[in-house]
């Protein structure tokens, strides 16, 4: 399609009609609420991971201190990465839900 100013309109008919377009504003906006989404995923898929790689290993430690010593840390260090994923959505969900503002959606205001 051509635009009034001879520029071409590029559609990808794989995806919404409504991604990637619009102002520089609402793509960003769009981009930054999908960069936290995926940061979030995949610490907790990490931190998963992390698990079960950790207790494979005290499993698999034999009664060895040492490997078990480094089961241990691998264990906790999932574990606490977790709890403060966990804590940083709640503290976004807590501070949307009180103040009435969407930090996931980041409304820029336009000057």
């Amino acid at each position: 399609m051509v635009l009034a100013s001879g520029s071409f309109d590029i559609t990808n008919p794989a995806v919404s009609p409504k991604v990637g377009t619009g102002s520089g504003l609402d793509i960003l906006q769009l981009f930054l609420k999908n960069f936290i989404e995926i940061i979030l995923i995949a610490g907790g898929v990490v931190a998963f991971f992390m698990l079960l790689i950790g207790s494979f290993e005290y499993i698999s430690a034999g009664g060895d201190k040492e490997g078990t010593e480094k089961a241990k840390k691998k264990l906790t260090s999932a574990l606490i990465g977790l709890v403060i994923l966990f804590c940083i959505f709640a503290i976004i969900t807590l501070v949307e839900s009180i103040f009435g503002v969407s930090i996931m959606k980041f409304d820029i205001p336009v000057l």
